[in-house]
């Protein structure tokens, strides 16, 4: 997180938590991040200098009418103080310390193969189990692991892969 974004980050996350909103707000900024990723037009018109400070709030107010009063306040601030290219980065830090006092982790789970909706929540539940957080998946198809799973969530890897057992096969026959 850029060093700009981080007071900003931390005051919406104070407040959201002072006032009891921080899931709703924590719901609100996945949303917006949803929104900056798939919407490169959208950064690009709130980055550009050409246009005045006013039109990029009333933008953001027509394009999100329902954010909750802390976002909106932060979006307002950052764009009359010159900084709306670091809203995204300031986002995706609240999204971070969030994240963090709700004791949920990210993992990215990559599998040789498409993964059922049911391997998804007994793979999500074991991993919530086994980590004491609660664990947000992202799935990565990747056929080159040729079978089984590799698991990276916070800074636990797991590698149950066929890919990872042939290289550990060849390298001990090749040893011996």
């Amino acid at each position: 997180m850029a060093e700009i974004s981080k007071p900003y980050a931390r005051a919406l996350f104070e407040l959201a938590l002072g006032n009891g909103t921080l899931d709703s707000v924590y719901k609100e900024a996945q949303g917006l991040l949803s929104v900056f990723h798939g919407e490169k037009r959208l950064a690009e018109v709130i980055k550009n200098p050409g246009i005045p400070q006013k039109k990029k709030d009333a933008l953001i107010k027509k394009i999100f009418p329902d954010l909750n009063t802390p976002t909106k306040s932060m979006i307002s601030l950052m764009i009359s103080k010159g900084r709306e290219a670091h809203i995204k980065a300031a986002i995706m830090g609240f999204v971070e310390l969030a994240k963090e006092h709700m004791g949920i982790v990210d993992a990215k789970v990559y599998s040789a193969a498409v993964l059922s909706e049911e391997q998804l929540e007994l793979l999500k539940s074991k991993l919530s189990t086994g980590m004491n957080k609660q664990v947000e998946i992202e799935t990565i198809v990747d056929p080159s692991l040729i079978g089984g799973l590799l698991i990276k969530a916070g800074s636990v890897i797991i590698d149950n892969t066929i890919k990872k057992h042939l290289r550990v096969l060849k390298n001990h026959l090749a040893i011996n």
